[in-house]
């Protein structure tokens, strides 16, 4: 035994993987107990015949590195006569650490055993004589063969209803219980020995038996020495049975070739149980585009069949390179499946959202737009057939292939052209949803720049959804759900005509870009303020103003003191107006020190635009005009500045200022008449406020404002016949609709308003 186990230690040590390893320690091991049991044999009583027999995997002939040696001793004696036998044989294995299931019986007890119990069937249908009376074993093992072949159509309904769990195609698969695992292998040696009537150690009597073409029989052998391979691998680790990710970038194997043969092994088990019953029915030519939609509106339930058609090589006329997409791993984050695998399970999940598969109500209504799924199964079909190819940007490479594909299943030009836009965009929504700000305008435009099509939306959020289900558990849940339906939403109020979200897109990127060519490569501030500048803002103005205004934000930029500020006066929209354009450093409250300095200047604001930078710019314009009779001159924007660099400097007590200027007004009235909370947008709550106008009032409602918690993104100011009448768009700090909460203190400060 000594010499055995240094024999194996040093085997272990420098065998490679692979089945011909596996077959030169099972018969090392056979030396071992054969030698032991003849050792051992002084115990028995040399008129009772005696035999050991390697059972299971053990006994088709392969042993790996951790696997258990399956034993039986029949012998015609009483059990209890052959115990010191077996224990001076089993000893020794127990105390080397091998794992060693055993069993002692006569051969009548053996043939009860193998009738009533199934697992010891299968065990005993590839068992072999490693010592004692050769034809004693021989004489069980084949009339327990015999006997099990003769209710062979019993035991075979029971071994297809064994559990396989998992798929072929997982990227983590079961090599030895999952699916296209070592045990579908032996139950095809299995059913060669049922069907034969005899013990078998692989299953090449099915090609005798015209059951396996010896083609298909070539196939299931190299897939099996494939899979030895591994297993050896992976025990040596001392791994489990699971490839995972981990150990598959440890392996040496062609971990591509691994994954087809478990299909192999999966297909062709599947293809046998079919034969063997009489139920053959697997396609024998190309799959028709009416076929294919028929099989992917069954939804999940026809992903198995899609699998064996793609394996097959039956959709290549349709989508050329599926058969290899299939054991194509490409391993990501959440991923569980092979890429073909993902796309086919994706396809199938299309018609189940919104219906069996609740995906929230947006997802339901996306799916109700859509009388016609082939261009959403189409493009889940093809959306990942760019992996083909390693590297980043598959979205892209897969366009021009998905778009062919959908010529060859009968889509008209125009959805080929949308099914190749909804693969090279089928990232876009999951991406934006959980990785940009859905509260900030700009994330949402430039995700409807890039879409483009209103039309496309439903079937994009389809795909979107079926992509990140197929994926793996990990890849969607109530949150992603959520933050999808908020974008979706807003999305399609972008590209409302109404909007036109592209076309502001466009338009920004367009004065983007010429203001960009303007300035010189030195202007650092300058080229900041303008990539960072909101779509919108650009798409509103001309090259002109906004490279005016890149030169205030550069100023300022250059001007570290407490306070600073760079203010631009151009004339305004109406008559008599200006316009004042104020660049300074964010804070909270700014539009209420603003609206107060320009109070106290003497000047009424008739509109506001305020917008931030992410360097913490602020820039806001005021369209205004004289608050008196006197008009606009010199001596007011002087008086302006140097009330805001006060302010600015927290040297004016804005409030104070302006009750002093309203006791020169003494008609006027007080408070606000009403407040109005209107349908907020995507971004915003507007409200809007009518009150008396008076010197002050746009501060007043500014800053009770600003001591609610709440930031104003835009004003719009008017006021006919001395009422105020003004609609602000605000947002909590965090910048999202606010909640009732906040509403209500606002409300409640306005009421205070003196």
């Amino acid at each position: 035994m000594d010499r055995y186990l240094s024999q194996r230690e040093a085997f272990l040590k420098t065998a490679a993987p692979s089945i011909d390893s596996a077959r030169r320690l099972a018969c090392m091991t056979d030396e071992a107990l054969c030698a032991l049991a003849q050792d051992s044999s002084h115990l028995i009583n040399r008129k009772t015949r005696w035999v050991l027999i390697a059972l299971g995997g053990y006994g088709s002939g392969a042993l790996l590195p951790s696997s258990d040696l399956d034993l039986l001793v029949v012998g015609d004696a009483p059990v209890g006569s052959l115990k010191p036998f077996v224990e001076a044989l089993l000893y020794p294995l127990w105390d080397a650490g091998f794992k060693v299931g055993h069993q002692v019986r006569n051969k009548r007890d053996q043939a009860r055993a193998v009738r009533e119990d199934l697992t010891t069937l299968t065990a005993t249908l590839t068992g072999r004589v490693i010592a004692g009376d050769e034809t004693l074993g021989l004489e069980v093992l084949g009339e327990c063969a015999n006997k099990a072949g003769k209710r062979a159509k019993t035991v075979l309904s029971q071994l297809r209803n064994r559990p396989r769990p998992g798929s072929p195609y997982l990227l983590e698969p079961n090599l030895k219980d999952g699916a296209g695992g070592r045990r579908d292998f032996d139950e095809l040696t299995w059913t060669a020995a049922l069907l034969s009537g005899r013990p078998q150690r692989e299953p090449s009597s099915l090609v005798d038996l015209e059951i396996l073409s010896p083609e298909e029989y070539e196939r299931l052998a190299r897939a099996a020495e494939l899979t030895t391979a591994a297993r050896w691998e992976l025990q040596r680790a001392d791994a489990g049975p699971h490839l995972s990710l981990e150990s598959a970038e440890e392996s040496t194997l062609d971990l591509g070739q691994l994954q087809a043969a478990l299909a192999d092994t999966h297909h062709l088990l599947l293809a046998v149980r079919r034969r063997t019953c009489g139920s053959e029915t697997t396609q024998e030519q190309p799959l028709n585009p009416d076929t294919l939609f028929k099989l992917v509106r069954a939804g999940e339930q026809s992903v198995e069949a899609l699998q064996e058609l793609a394996w097959a090589g039956f959709m290549e006329v349709i989508a050329p390179g599926m058969a290899e997409l299939m054991t194509l791993r490409r391993p990501g984050l959440a991923h569980t499946l092979t890429v073909g695998a993902h796309c086919l399970k994706a396809a199938c999940v299309i018609s189940e959202i919104g219906h069996s598969i609740d995906a929230g109500p947006i997802a339901a209504r996306s799916a109700s737009a859509l009388t016609d799924l082939r261009v959403a199964v189409t493009a889940a079909l093809m959306h990942d057939f760019g992996k083909c190819i390693p590297g980043p940007n598959h979205a892209l490479r897969g366009e021009e292939q998905a778009a062919l594909t959908a010529s060859r299943l009968g889509l008209s030009p125009r959805d080929a052209e949308s099914v190749g836009t909804l693969v090279r965009l089928h990232l876009l929504l999951i991406e934006t949803a959980t990785r940009a700000d859905l509260d900030d305008e700009d994330s949402v435009l430039l995700a409807a720049g890039r879409l483009g099509q209103r039309e496309l939306l439903p079937p994009l959020h389809l795909l979107s959804i079926a992509d990140s289900l197929a994926t793996g558990p990990g890849a969607w849940n109530e949150w992603t759900a959520a933050l999808m339906g908020k974008l979706v939403t807003r999305l399609d109020s972008a590209l409302s005509p109404d909007v036109d979200g592209a076309g502001i897109v466009a338009s920004a990127k367009l004065v983007r870009a010429a203001a960009l060519a303007e300035l010189p490569d030195e202007a650092h501030d300058s080229k900041g303020f303008v990539k960072d500048a909101p779509l919108r803002y650009l798409a509103d103005r001309k090259v002109v103003q906004v490279l005016e205004h890149a030169e205030l934000v550069s100023e300022l930029v250059a001007n570290r003191a407490p306070g600073a500020h760079t203010v631009r006066i151009d004339t305004g929209p109406l008559a008599n107006t200006s316009q004042v354009t104020v660049a300074t450093r964010d804070r909270h409250g700014l539009l209420a020190i603003l609206t107060g300095v320009l109070a106290l200047a003497g000047l009424d604001i008739l509109s506001v635009e305020a917008i931030g930078t992410r360097s913490g710019v602020a820039l806001d314009t005021f369209t205004v005009r004289s608050a008196t009779l006197a008009p606009l001159s010199t001596d007011t924007w002087a008086r302006f500045n140097r009330l805001l660099d006060a302010a600015l400097r927290g040297r004016l007590s804005i409030s104070v200022r302006l009750a002093e200027r309203r006791r020169h007004y003494r008609d006027e009235s007080v408070g606000v008449d009403r407040v109005d909370v209107l349908p907020s947008d995507q971004y915003a709550t507007s409200i809007r406020i009518r009150a008396t106008d008076r010197v002050g009032l746009l501060y007043d409602v500014t800053r009770a404002m600003a001591d609610s918690g709440l930031e104003i993104r835009s004003v719009t100011a008017t006021t006919r016949h001395k009422t105020a009448d003004d609609v602000f768009r605000v947002t909590d700090a965090n910048g999202a609709t606010p909640e009732e909460g906040l509403l209500g203190v606002l409300r409640m400060r306005l009421r205070e308003l003196d």
